[in-house]
């Protein structure tokens, strides 16, 4: 008998001391992989760096989620992997089309657009700083680009946190004192059409309803009758930029939810 309880209590210690389960093997991760000839490896580190602080401190905790880890050129088995690039062109070349073998979506940042159109690396709504944020909490909220809302006015809208306020950036101070700009993003509230006006809808708090974009965003709607889908933008401004920001290719998250058809 007294072996018995001795057999026991070496489980017990033994299931008590076991190490635990590392969260790194259960935790989504983005992957940014730095194919640019434009950025140099200090401002990537800095952009991550700004965008881990807003995932973990900012959009996590206001989207009731738990933060994604953020890595830097991992092999692109790892994770959702958003690449930066100089053009659609270099994305052709090198190989980047919709999504990987495994069935995962490429996320992209174009820096020749952004550069080229007066935008600058780390400060600024138009900046790569900016684009990188948009692309990765797009990735955090609907990593699959198949997410819809129901407007219930015979709409649908695409279930993207950081198009309706496109154009709108805050700054993060980086432990080396860098101020890097960020995008803005919704909250869920602003996806329920009956939330009331009291709900806060975006992060910088810009929208004062649901289901509304600011004057440099856009919403890509599904009309459930007509079965189109279209961008539909806040202002001239907002569709002129975002063609600078995010050059329409084949892959990109407007044009997959474009070809996404709902069904009834």
């Amino acid at each position: 008998m007294a072996n018995i309880f001795k057999a026991i209590a070496n489980a017990v210690t033994q299931v008590v001391t076991r190490k635990p389960l590392a969260v790194d093997s259960i935790t989504p991760t983005i992957n940014v992989i730095n194919k640019s000839t434009q950025i140099k490896d200090p401002d990537l580190q800095l952009m991550v760096e700004a965008c881990t602080t807003q995932l973990g401190s900012h959009v996590a905790p206001m989207w009731l989620r738990g933060a994604w880890k953020i890595v830097v050129n991992q092999p692109e088995s790892v994770g959702y992997p958003i690449i930066i690039m100089d053009n659609p062109d270099q994305a052709g070349a090198l190989g980047y089309h919709t999504e990987t073998p495994d069935g995962k979506i490429w996320g992209r940042v174009f820096t020749k657009p952004v550069l080229g159109g007066g935008g600058s690396v780390l400060h600024g709504s138009l900046s790569i700083a900016c684009v990188l944020s948009h692309e990765i909490i797009e990735a955090y909220c609907d990593p699959n680009v198949n997410l819809w809302c129901d407007m219930y006015d015979g709409r649908m809208v695409a279930y993207e946190a950081c198009d309706p306020v496109e154009n709108d950036s805050y700054e993060i101070t980086t432990k080396n004192g860098t101020r890097v700009s960020v995008s803005n993003f919704v909250l869920p509230d602003w996806f329920d059409a009956q939330a009331p006006l009291t709900s806060k809808f975006d992060f910088m708090a810009k929208l004062s309803k649901p289901l509304t974009m600011s004057h440099g965003g856009y919403m890509v709607l599904f009309d459930q009758k007509t079965g189109g889908v279209k961008n539909v933008f806040g202002s001239q401004d907002a569709e002129l930029l975002h063609a600078i920001r995010q050059p329409s290719h084949p892959a990109s998250r407007s044009t997959r939810k474009k070809g996404n058809k709902i069904s009834g």
